[in-house]
């Protein structure tokens, strides 16, 4: 009996070692500077939250005690998804590109903008009788043309059009959103080309979260709350590449006649039917036709090239789906590029 136990001795004790050195082995690093006008800031609290959470409430699971002098920050965290939060001082952050993909390797160089908290406007609604009011406002002063997104949980990663919209704020930035009772996630936006098209913001656009999130809307009752915003930084266009991960697809979208197409956004889904709200959109094409996506994770993807992003493809819009496999799929590895993909179009009928 002795003889027979000593096997399973032996394994369990190489399975406890080999256990307490993976435990044992140092977590990737996520590290950066946070700043204020490119000013770093001391004093501030960056907190991490696995993208897979329920809400964005309480103490964060990790967290940094506060930055450097210089505003630096480095945050042992496994690798996975996170939403990125920075507070202290009066001065407030959530990532632009969140949730951040945290890779094996960590994550170095993060550049987080601060904005100061704002104080609740004082104001009363003057159009609505139950949602959200209150002002947009980029380095205190108001914006013009932002509008707000609620979003009713996490589920979407707070992209896309949401629960409802706002209409686009005043000349005063002023904003008001109906809204009936409940909690939601409130963010605003403003492209430079107005509306309230999708996909990836660019340099020049703007984007602000409201540092109360999740807001709670009472029954019958107007919350008074303004939204910070920043400006998309000039090199924001330059990461696309590797702006949502290491994984990216490049080539060229062209017509029938084989001729690039400008101003055509290609999305990838992760459902053969493609009717889903995309997983990763590319910035529109520039004249040669070129796009570029990047995305944390390998695996299947389905790959299509249209003009106008929201429902069905409407007729007179160009589009078309990647025909390197007959069911449109393409495979990526973690951390592969692959290039020279071409993508078709063509006006729906």
């Amino acid at each position: 009996m002795t003889k027979n136990l000593l096997p399973c001795l032996l394994c369990a004790l190489l399975s406890a070692c080999s256990l307490a050195a993976t435990h044992n082995e140092p977590l990737p690093r996520l590290s950066g500077k946070v700043s204020l006008h490119s000013q770093g800031e001391s004093g501030i609290e960056i907190s991490a939250w696995p993208a897979n959470i329920a809400a964005l409430t309480g103490k964060a699971p990790y967290r940094t005690t506060s930055t450097t002098e210089d505003g630096t920050f480095a945050l042992p965290l496994p690798a996975g998804e996170y939403y990125l939060l920075a507070k202290g001082k009066g001065l407030f952050s959530f990532y632009g590109r969140n949730p951040v993909t945290i890779p094996p390797q960590g994550l170095a160089d993060l550049k987080i903008g601060l904005v100061p908290l704002p104080d609740a406007p004082q104001i009363a609604a003057a159009g609505i009788e139950e949602g959200v009011s209150g002002f947009i406002l980029h380095d205190g002063i108001p914006l013009a043309g932002a509008v707000v997104y609620a979003y009713t949980d996490l589920s979407s990663n707070l992209k896309g059009m949401g629960y409802t919209v706002s209409s686009p704020s005043d000349a005063e930035g002023r904003y008001e959103l109906p809204l009936p009772a409940g909690t939601f996630y409130l963010l605003a936006r403003m492209r430079q080309g107005g509306g309230m098209a999708m996909g990836p913001l660019r340099s020049g656009d703007y984007i602000g979260y409201a540092p109360t999130n999740p807001v709670r809307v009472t029954s019958g009752r107007v919350a008074l709350l303004s939204i910070p915003v920043l400006e998309v930084p000039e090199k924001i266009d330059l990461l696309s590449s590797s702006l949502f991960g290491q994984t990216s697809l490049r080539g060229q979208i062209l017509d029938q006649a084989g001729q690039p197409v400008a101003g055509v956004r290609a999305v990838l889904y992760s459902d053969p039917q493609m009717f889903n709200r995309p997983g990763y959109v590319s910035q529109p094409t520039n004249e040669q036709g070129v796009f570029v996506l990047s995305f944390p994770h390998g695996g299947t993807y389905y790959l299509a090239a249209r003009q106008q992003l929201g429902g069905a493809p409407a007729p007179g819009e160009l589009y078309g789906t990647y025909d390197g496999t007959p069911d449109h799929s393409l495979k990526i590895a973690t951390g592969e590029q692959k290039e020279q993909i071409i993508i078709q179009v063509e006006e729906m009928w």
